[in-house]
């Protein structure tokens, strides 16, 4: 019984790189577009308010890594109510500074510890993992060339 719908060499090769450039372009998307990070550990939110206790709306903002308070490794502007999302992809004691018209508010936020859980992939898992894929995808190669069905 002969088959009603076989698809081509051309149409296989046709939806063998549309996959392929769709799985490129997801790699290739910023995080925010999936709306996470895969590297990231920890998403901290600060909120700043004057001594008042008014939301320091759009002031500018720097964070500091831990042991290192002498080069910011993010800067920004919080929004409406004072508040600003950093990722911090280590554990320890993080500083951020918000300045706006001639007021300073420091806050420092401790990131990890015994019972918070990590939100990221760990980057060697990635590269391990991918390295595994390009292996079974060169061992199929090799086995359909050895076995003569090249095409």
């Amino acid at each position: 019984m002969r088959p009603i719908w076989r698809p081509t060499e051309s149409w296989s090769r046709r939806a063998a790189f549309a996959l392929a450039l769709a799985f490129f372009a997801a790699a290739i998307a910023p995080p925010a577009a999936f709306g996470f990070d895969l590297f990231a550990k920890h998403q901290v939110t600060a909120q700043f308010a004057t001594a008042e206790g008014k939301p320091m709306a759009h002031a500018e903002v720097r964070v500091f890594a831990p042991g290192a308070l002498e080069t910011p490794v993010e800067t920004g502007r919080t929004d409406a109510q004072g508040k600003f999302v950093f990722d911090a992809p280590r554990d320890g004691f993080w500083t951020a500074e918000a300045r706006d018209q001639g007021e300073v508010a420091r806050v420092m936020i401790r990131v990890g510890g015994g019972s918070q859980s990590s939100k990221g992939l760990s980057p060697l898992f990635v590269i391990g993992l991918l390295g595994l894929l390009v292996a079974i995808a060169g061992w199929y190669r090799f086995s359909r060339v050895r076995g003569g069905t090249k095409r």
